[in-house]
């Protein structure tokens, strides 16, 4: 029967939906991934060691030779320590990551012995449940005998001819496989949900869609309304995506839906030129200490959804609770961590992940291939780059939802005979501190998750910063950023404890540096992960007059 969806109800965002700009429901489920660590070899590269210290008079910038440690902890001797501090203080040149990661999609050949020409119908339920079908190239309309009467021939026929379109150029252009029905020689299946099928029992004015299975095989299932709407084209085509990447195994429920508007987004970059991303895309960016692996947000009661829903379905008295908030509720269908990997790690990091990686959640997959330490360099630097809005083409695109959201006030969202909560947030970049004599203490309610961060925006005037960093949680990370006036970005040396330095050599726009605090976490281990938080302190050394206002862009 059909696949269920991860745990939670919304009429915005439930599985049984379909919607626009990108950002259609599907199915992404999935199992826990096992308990157990998988096989990491520590990365030989010595450009990832991070300068560690116990004072801050003790900084160093030296790079450590062992390949079995993600920290480098040194003190530079008297003769060349003055050395090691101008060091310290020059912009951070990002490092690239090896092994080779960067799978070539198009040499999957899962479509070469694929001919539409001979594909034939694959009913699935039983012909006697079945009114009528339309094939047309790769795809079959398949309907009952309660068919809504809104639905026209004409609007099935527009249906399959753009589901052709995009799956013609996502198959023979962008070089992705085909899914599992036509890998065995049949039509991809598009059944019409509420139409009497062995698909489901729902009336024939449902409304929603999703990808769903049967009889072992993904498929795409629409109610009446994405068929008869004209605009609900991107939708549909997302849930065939669905069914693509259910052909390729099991991933963690949130890249299901991130990898999905990511493929989606450089589909219509490549046809069109342009980089827009989906109203969704800010979420993560506007409350950056959500975990990486993330689905349905920041929940009600502090705490995160895990990678695969975990703790975000809660019955009370048989009633639905509105564990997620509003805006954030949505955070697994952003496209930033894969657009990220696609820039900075290698082009062909999101195939290498369906095609090589071995492990339901992301992270871990991405540490077999390239070790504990760069998995933990990786998260520090998505989570700065994301402080600037370093995202290459896509930069300006992601400006767009960020700024759509920027100062909203955020409640429970609303869920039509649920229980709603009225915890409330006004959602920015940056995290609240309170200052007691040159110490800052980040607010306890938005803490990072795993694999979270804080960005603490600072006033800064002379042409250096110096900030302490006192980590009181484990696998903690430190930088300085700021985008200069010139519209580059800068980054400082990264450091796991004691002093970061930063030379202002060029201008910073408004006069402000943001100190990035990442946690760099990457297995998830169930709910002690999920519920974690990791605190710290800020000491502010020199150039620092104390923090800016959390509602201004300084990423602009």
């Amino acid at each position: 029967m059909t696949r269920p969806c991860p745990p939670r109800l919304s009429t915005a965002l439930a599985c049984a939906c379909l919607l626009t700009s990108l950002h259609g429901c599907g199915g992404g489920g999935g199992t826990n991934a096992p308990t157990e660590s998988p096989a990491i070899s520590p990365s030989g590269s010595s450009a990832y060691s991070i300068a560690s210290s116990t004072s801050s008079s003790s900084v160093t910038s030296s790079r450590s030779s062992s390949s079995s440690s993600a920290l480098a902890t040194s003190t530079p001797s008297s003769s060349s320590s003055s050395e090691a501090a101008a060091a310290s203080c020059a912009a951070y040149q990002w490092p690239g990551y090896t092994p080779d990661l960067d799978y070539d999609i198009k040499t999957d050949t899962t479509n070469s012995t694929v001919d539409p020409a001979n594909f034939k119908v694959y009913l699935g339920c039983s012909a006697s449940l079945v009114a009528g079908y339309k094939t047309s190239g790769r795809f079959a309309f398949i309907w009952g005998k309660n068919r809504n009467a809104s639905i026209t021939d004409t609007d099935i026929d527009r249906v399959l001819a753009n589901l052709n379109e995009d799956a013609d150029y996502i198959h023979d252009t962008m070089g992705w496989p085909v899914d599992k029905l036509q890998q065995n020689g049949y039509y991809s299946n598009v059944y019409l949900y509420g139409s009497g099928l062995c698909t489901d029992s729902a009336s024939n004015t449902e409304k929603g869609g999703w990808q769903s299975s049967y009889g072992g095989y993904p498929m795409v299932l629409l109610s009446y309304y994405p068929v008869i709407t004209a605009s609900e084209r991107g939708g549909i085509t997302h849930e065939y995506i669905h069914a693509i990447m259910a052909s390729m195994g099991n991933k963690a429920a949130w890249f299901n839906e991130g990898s999905n508007t990511w493929l989606q987004m450089n589909m219509e970059a490549a046809r069109t030129g342009t980089h827009g991303v989906g109203f969704l895309d800010g979420a993560p960016f506007l409350a950056p200490h959500m975990p990486v692996e993330n689905y349905s947000g920041w929940l009600q009661d502090g705490s995160f959804g895990g990678p695969n829903a975990e703790g975000v379905n809660l019955i009370s008295n048989g009633q639905q609770v509105s564990t997620w908030r509003e805006y954030l509720g949505g955070n697994q269908y952003n496209s930033a961590f894969s657009h990220f990997i696609a820039l900075y790690l290698f082009k062909g990091s999101n195939a290498w992940i369906w095609k090589k990686g071995t492990q339901n959640h992301i992270l871990r997959s991405l540490a077999g291939g390239l070790g504990e330490t760069q998995i933990r360099h990786l998260i520090m630097e998505y989570r700065a780059r994301q402080a600037m809005v370093d995202f290459g083409a896509w930069s300006e695109g992601f400006k767009v939802p960020i700024n759509q959201h920027w100062g909203r006030t955020i409640s429970s969202e609303r869920i039509d005979g649920g229980i709603q909560q009225q915890t409330t947030h006004r959602l920015s970049f940056y995290a609240a501190t309170t200052q007691s004599g040159d110490t800052l203490t980040p607010a306890t309610d938005t803490l990072p998750g795993w694999s979270g961060a804080n960005q603490i925006p600072l006033s800064v005037s002379g042409n250096k910063v110096r900030v302490s960093f006192q980590p009181l949680g484990a696998n903690m990370r430190f930088q300085l950023a700021y985008c200069a006036a010139d519209g580059s970005t800068v980054y400082s040396q990264p450091v796991a404890n004691g002093e970061a330095c930063l030379n202002l050599a060029k201008p910073p726009k408004n006069g402000t540096v943001v100190g990035v605090v990442s946690n760099v976490d990457y297995l998830y281990e169930g709910e002690t992960t999920r519920k974690a938080k990791f605190d710290y302190r800020l000491q502010l050394l020199e150039g620092i007059s104390g923090t800016a206002g959390l509602y201004d862009k300084y990423y602009q």
